[in-house]
């Protein structure tokens, strides 16, 4: 895991300790919303060791005053900012997610798919999930013609490919031995 990755990881799980679990998805969401703000300008300049610390920390204060969020959230970004680790937002984001996601016994999927799926075959595919994860599982679909047919699940750090070009690779690997 990088050096980044463990700090951020450190001031998501402070703020997911101290939040109800009625509440987490709502500070999410606002994590969410200051990211639209934090361009990777914004977080070149916050991560900047030229800048002083003092600054940085008056340009958030003035930010977070014309956004509503949570107090707990408005005391963790003070102290990342005051220990010159706001640059670590998007990181920090990640991290807090998967602790929701712990907290709130969800699985997120990721379900990549040649044609569209209709509603049906993602109601199967996400109602086995949960039955395999014993969690409630939301799921993401992307496109990608060049898997021919079938689909790819990821969940977590397991893959399931169920694609014809997966397929047809074996087979060609097969004949070839």
């Amino acid at each position: 895991m990088r050096p980044e990755v463990r700090i951020a990881r450190r001031y998501a799980k402070a703020l997911a300790e101290v939040l109800p679990d009625d509440r987490l998805e709502k500070v999410l969401k606002e994590v969410e919303e200051l990211l639209k703000i934090f361009n990777e300008k914004a977080l070149k300049y916050f991560k900047s060791p030229v800048v002083p610390v003092e600054r940085k920390r008056a340009l958030l204060e003035e930010i977070l005053s014309k956004v509503e969020i949570s107090p707990e959230l408005k005391k963790v970004l003070l102290l990342m900012v005051q220990r010159n680790r706001l640059g670590l937002l998007r990181e920090f984001k990640e991290e807090f997610e998967s602790f929701v996601n712990a907290r709130l016994g969800i699985v997120k999927a990721e379900i990549t798919s040649a044609t569209e799926l209709d509603e049906e075959t993602l109601n199967k595919i996400a109602k086995k999930i949960e039955e395999l994860f014993g969690k409630k599982a939301e799921i993401t679909v992307k496109l990608d013609p060049s898997i021919i047919g079938g689909f790819i699940v990821k969940v977590a750090d397991k893959v399931l490919d169920a694609s014809i070009k997966t397929q047809l690779e074996n087979l060609k690997k097969a004949i070839a031995d």
